[in-house]
């Protein structure tokens, strides 16, 4: 028997880009943005990537920030973070001493 699978998904992925096409609206976008691109003209607005890229970027900064200003709060977080990982080996532990 031979892998069906690769294959199975190239025909996958034509049958639904042709079926996509069935759309009115999707064909005429897609010609605009084949005319673009041949032409060399960028769309102005930025992509969804490049938006969440931005938003991954400014809460890094902020944080980074927080941690700058704040180093006891840090060593706050940290603490907390230690105990909840302490509590939850204890709890852990229990359950497998009961099982056994």
């Amino acid at each position: 028997m031979q892998n069906k699978l690769v294959p199975g998904i190239l025909i996958g992925a034509v049958v639904g880009g042709l079926a996509t096409l069935a759309d009115k609206s999707t064909r005429q976008s897609l010609r605009r943005s084949v005319k673009d691109i041949k032409e060399g003209n960028r769309s102005s607005k930025p992509s969804a990537i490049s938006n969440i890229k931005d938003e991954v970027l400014y809460w890094k900064d902020t944080l980074e920030e927080i941690r700058r200003k704040n180093p006891d709060l840090e060593k706050q977080l940290m603490s907390a973070k230690d105990t909840l990982m302490d509590a939850k080996d204890t709890i852990m532990e229990r359950k497998n001493n009961r099982l056994n």
